[in-house]
């Protein structure tokens, strides 16, 4: 079987929804209920898909599927603070603990908390264009298997059932040519949507981009008549005509959250291309997810909407300040470059989150100085969806407290869990980059980094991080084995 490509590794950072527009949101400034319960997290695609799914193949995963912003997504991590009674608020930690080399090292957990409160939420009416790509390596011709065309089926009934009467739905699909199947129609008439969704079928080769110039046009006509509105692309994302790289995708993306439109796109199955889907969902007005089975489907719904198409605030930035004396060493899931003094991130829109996402920081004295001195300052700007900018800033610190038998202090069960999983994740990217020349060498990578995290998780009593034991454990038979390397595109 071909194995097409699948970007499941997050493409931004540590775990805020990054997409929306500037027509979306409905009337935050009305929401209150108790700080905490909900995070807010950023990212593109936010899942393990293509890593999980390709070991449970028997295939040693490429190291570009291994990311802790990913990793990150998939786990809770919140960090307690001060109570919230602003939309978005700040969250820190600092402690120290021994890097991947054993050697004592300072950490900044960076997390975000919002006061909307999930009870009583109610998101903006949609418009959603649905834009289906009917190529044949999709596999229309077995609409209730495990095909891509399979999971489009499955998806778009989904989204269907969450619908209102207040809530408006096209279809357009996208094959060797696009056409409208099902023009804007009131989501009252179920059986309408449902008939045009079941008679979809194959038709040829995979040109996306006359399925998003289709598409766009009909969005655009719809601005104003709900509250927001959302092209939907659900595709294997391998185009092969039409606009096939990622700047021509961006610029019809921009082009479309210039006129009010948001972009959500659906990675299906074993086939999108990495570099067309992160350029696509790093901009402003696009957010990413993957599935590779129909059994994905409802999982996804319940945990993400109607959070995926409700951003709550735009143009957000996080920035950490070191104290003198102190420079990153590392980052995971968050830009910055080692021997730099301050780290900054960006991110176009925020979308509300069941999930506490997590950024991660390593920072090390210059020249071999004390740790009893490390200390950062971290700041938070963003615009609320009615224009009212927002500033917000937070000291951390880690003030000389005894260390464990283990080399750490770690003041919050969030931060243990956020570095345990980066140094798991980041041995295991090693591992896969040195696995193709010497596996003799990936092997002890990744037993050091099993080692590790083991280690670190003792007594955590925690299913979801000794879930991730028994996927090093998978990962590691598998190189042990010297079972195939897997990759995007090869067979």
């Amino acid at each position: 079987m071909k194995l097409r490509a699948t970007l499941a590794a997050s493409i931004t950072t540590f775990a805020w929804f990054l997409s929306g527009c500037g027509m979306m949101g409905g009337d935050f400034a009305a929401y209150s209920g108790a700080p905490g319960e909900f995070g807010a997290t950023q990212g593109g695609v936010q899942d393990m898909t293509l890593a999980r799914s390709l070991v449970e193949e028997g295939r040693v995963p490429p190291a570009e599927a291994f990311l802790p912003e990913a990793m990150f997504s998939e786990h809770d991590l919140p960090l307690t603070g001060a109570p919230c009674d602003t939309l978005l608020c700040l969250r820190g930690a600092m402690g120290v603990a021994p890097d991947a080399a054993g050697d004592p090292a300072a950490w900044v957990q960076i997390g975000m908390s919002s006061t909307v409160n999930p009870e009583t939420f109610e998101r903006p009416t949609q418009t959603i264009v649905a834009t289906v790509d009917v190529s044949g390596s999709m596999g229309w011709g077995y609409p209730n298997g495990t095909t891509a065309g399979g999971i489009s089926h499955v998806l778009l009934h989904a989204i269907v059932d969450r619908l209102g009467e207040g809530d408006r739905f096209a279809l357009v699909t996208f094959g060797s040519s696009s056409r409208v199947v099902l023009p804007l129609t009131s989501a009252a008439d179920r059986d309408r949507i449902r008939a045009a969704i079941d008679a979809l079928h194959e038709d040829g080769s995979t040109d996306m981009e006359s399925g998003m110039r289709t598409a766009y046009p009909i969005a655009v006509s719809a601005v104003g008549t709900t509250g927001a509105v959302r092209v939907m692309v659900l595709s294997d994302y391998n185009p092969n005509v039409g606009a096939t790289t990622p700047s021509e995708f961006q610029r019809l993306a921009q082009e479309g959250a210039a006129e009010g439109v948001g972009l959500t796109l659906f990675g299906l199955g074993l086939g999108l291309s990495p570099a067309v889907m992160s350029a696509m969902s790093e901009i402003r007005g696009a957010n990413a997810f993957s599935l590779v089975s129909p059994d994905d489907v409802e999982p996804l719904m319940e945990d993400s909407w109607p959070w995926m198409v409700s951003p709550i605030a735009y143009d957000l930035r996080v920035k950490l300040q070191t104290a003198a004396g102190f420079r990153l060493a590392a980052s995971y899931g968050f830009p910055g470059n080692a021997g730099d003094a301050e780290a900054s991130l960006e991110v176009a829109t925020v979308f509300l989150s069941r999930r506490k996402g997590a950024m991660l920081v390593q920072l090390r004295p210059v020249e071999g100085g004390p740790f009893e001195t490390s200390a950062a300052t971290l700041s938070l700007d963003y615009t609320t969806v009615d224009g009212t900018p927002m500033t917000e800033s937070l000291a951390v610190h880690y003030d000389g407290q005894a260390l464990d038998e283990g080399g750490r202090y770690l003041p919050q069960p969030g931060l243990a869990r956020t570095v345990a999983l980066a140094l798991l994740v980041s041995g295991m990217r090693e591992a896969a980059e040195r696995y193709g020349t010497d596996r003799a060498a990936a092997v002890a990578m990744l037993e050091a980094a099993r080692e590790r995290y083991a280690s670190d998780i003792a007594g955590m009593a925690d299913e979801a991080m000794d879930a991730e034991l028994d996927f090093a454990d998978a990962l590691l038979a598998l190189m042990r084995a010297g079972a195939p390397q897997g990759n995007f595109y090869g067979e």
